[in-house]
């Protein structure tokens, strides 16, 4: 089959926030860039993005700093988190916001002119910029802007499947137009990986289904990159469950930092049982205590607890959370007046690509990672509004890195072999007629993931999950894809999500047995308590296996360290 062939310096794959920022820095660099897209423009899951974004500017409290949200971040990431990465994230935050502001982005201000900051959880000082409850669409919106703006080129709709390598370096990327079918090569001095997370591992996930499919993790384990940290996928306490459409779907932390009670069945607010900070809480506990409180038999009708902002005025919430208003109204609940049922939600993925901070770099050369597709700035929980920054900060700081790797570099020759074994792989894969369906068998994976490796795990289910998981492999074997074009191939498309899917999967379950102990988002069952030791997780591939290895986690030293005794002290300030 033909192929039509794209040049450019800096191939982008993937178009949210780190994505599109990436590629401005770059393009701005003198670089020529090309962005890639799994959805049409302006359509990314940064869009989803709906509380907010942080930065330490002291405009609500004077005593807030880079070194307090550094101490806060690592705090929240259990101290597995790459203590170079955070000081990079929040000394560059202000910096962030003042170019989002630079950029059209309409925070919501103080009367003064000042910006206003709210409250998430585990923030020691308000701290979090926002633009109502869109914050991610108005930040996505901007980039979008700009992009068009420099005229760099987009192309929507495309999947990746494959990355391409000249030696030992990667030089492209393969794949196909989801479409017209057409089939796409892509050639670069370099990649870079914006594809976001894989919590759609998961049955109950706050991502659409295109979305965080692990695509950026298989493709570039694929090619030898390492990932890291593979355990910690974030559970956000508050989804959606009911009609049962609309499970999942997320519901902001905003509501509780503008006000919002947790209650369960017997109308208790139960929080404060298990964290001074109630309801606004690290996000792994606040999950896990929502989780106790099911489990224990004091949940709704659907298996949910109460979230309740009835205390705030109709005008009030339509001003601060109308997203969210919106959200409840078109399913009938007008949550001025009535209390919503949610549900913890697979959300965020900690874990990743392992990049090299001071270049955006992968251990492969001529490979870069960007935003959520990436480890080691969040560690082992994710503090709530760090991942829009995340966006920004080293989107920027990747595009200039990228932009000086390619600029006195030649642009290597496509190995047209590759292209050839890749063409006639996805051909294969469109000629298989067996007897499963790709979107069951993704189900079951979906389903399998949930109940041995979600919010509370245990040994015995974590090797049930790697038993089924690997059965669902030699299931695969016999997928069944109808019709005979890649154009407009819903099954193709899911069958492709669920090969790549297994990656993350593989790379969870083995992270998650190798560490003995609780840390953060991951919650053994018969290992509760935290070990002294601290590590990283680095899965790599050896042949056709998966191997592991163990990273010495770095300490924080200094004005730091101090900053996070201090910051141990004083949890009262999260009262206003």
């Amino acid at each position: 089959m033909a192929y039509s062939i794209h040049k450019s310096d800096v191939l982008v794959i993937g178009s949210g926030g780190a994505g599109l920022r990436t590629a401005i820095e770059a393009h701005d660099r003198g670089a020529n860039v090309l962005v890639l897209g799994k959805c049409k423009r302006g359509d990314a899951h940064t869009v989803l993005a709906t509380g907010g974004i942080n930065a330490a500017l002291a405009t609500m409290d004077p005593r807030d700093s880079w070194l307090v949200h550094s101490a806060d971040t690592l705090r929240e990431g259990r101290f597995i988190a790459d203590v170079r990465d955070v000081e990079t994230l929040c000394k560059n935050a202000p910096r962030a916001i003042q170019e989002l502001v630079d950029y059209g982005v309409r925070f919501h201000r103080e009367r003064d002119g000042r910006l206003t900051q709210r409250f998430f959880g585990a923030h020691t000082y308000r701290r979090t910029c926002f633009v109502g409850d869109r914050t991610g669409k108005a930040i996505e919106e901007a980039l979008v802007r700009q992009v068009q703006k420099r005229r760099i080129p987009f192309l929507g709709e495309v999947y990746i499947t494959n990355l391409l390598m000249n030696g030992r370096a990667v030089n492209g990327a393969f794949g196909f137009d989801m479409n017209t079918g057409e089939l796409l090569a892509f050639h670069a001095k370099a990649v870079v990986l914006a594809t976001g997370g894989y919590s759609r591992l998961y049955n109950r996930s706050s991502s659409r289904i295109l979305e965080n499919t692990g695509d950026g993790v298989a493709l570039a384990y694929a090619v030898g990159a390492q990932l890291a940290d593979m355990e910690m996928l974030q559970f956000h306490p508050t989804g959606m469950i009911w009609p049962r459409s609309t499970e999942g779907v997320l519901v902001t932390e905003a509501v509780r930092g503008e006000g919002g009670v947790l209650l369960n069945a017997n109308n208790e607010r139960f929080m404060q049982k298990y964290h001074p900070r109630g309801e606004l809480g690290p996000r792994d506990v606040v999950a896990r205590a929502i989780y106790s409180e099911i489990a224990e038999g004091r949940g709704t009708k659907h298996n949910g607890v109460w979230l309740d902002i009835t205390n705030r005025q109709l005008s009030y919430i339509t001003e601060r959370l109308p997203k969210i208003y919106e959200q409840f109204k078109r399913v009938g609940v007008d949550i001025s007046r009535e209390r919503m049922e949610v549900a913890p939600t697979a959300h965020y993925s900690m874990g990743g690509v392992r990049v090299h901070r001071e270049t955006q770099m992968t251990n492969i050369k001529g490979l870069f990672a960007v935003g959520e597709v990436t480890s080691g700035v969040h560690g082992a929980n994710r503090l709530g509004g760090n991942s829009l920054l995340e966006t920004i900060v080293f989107g920027r700081l990747c595009g200039e890195h990228v932009a000086r790797y390619v600029k006195e570099l030649e642009l290597a020759s496509l190995d047209e072999t590759n292209i050839t074994k890749y063409e006639k792989e996805l051909q294969n894969l469109l000629d298989s007629k067996g007897k499963y369906k790709p979107q069951k068998l993704r189900a079951e994976l979906q389903e399998l993931m949930w109940d041995n490796a979600g919010i509370i795990r245990n040994s015995k289910q974590l090797h049930a999950g790697m038993e089924k998981m690997n059965a669902l492999k030699v299931k695969f074997r016999k997928v069944k894809i109808p019709g005979t074009s890649m154009a407009e191939n819903a099954n193709l498309v899911s069958a492709l999500d669920l090969r790549g899917l297994f990656v993350p999967a593989e790379a969870l379950l083995r992270s998650a047995i190798a560490r003995t102990e609780s840390r953060g988002a991951h919650y053994r069952l018969d290992y509760p308590r935290e070990k002294n030791t601290l590590y990283n997780i680095v899965c790599y591939k050896s042949g056709e296996d998966m191997k592991l290895g163990r990273h010495r986690a770095t300490k924080p030293r200094g004005n730091l360290a101090r900053a996070i005794v201090q910051n141990e002290r004083a949890e009262h300030k999260m009262l206003e």
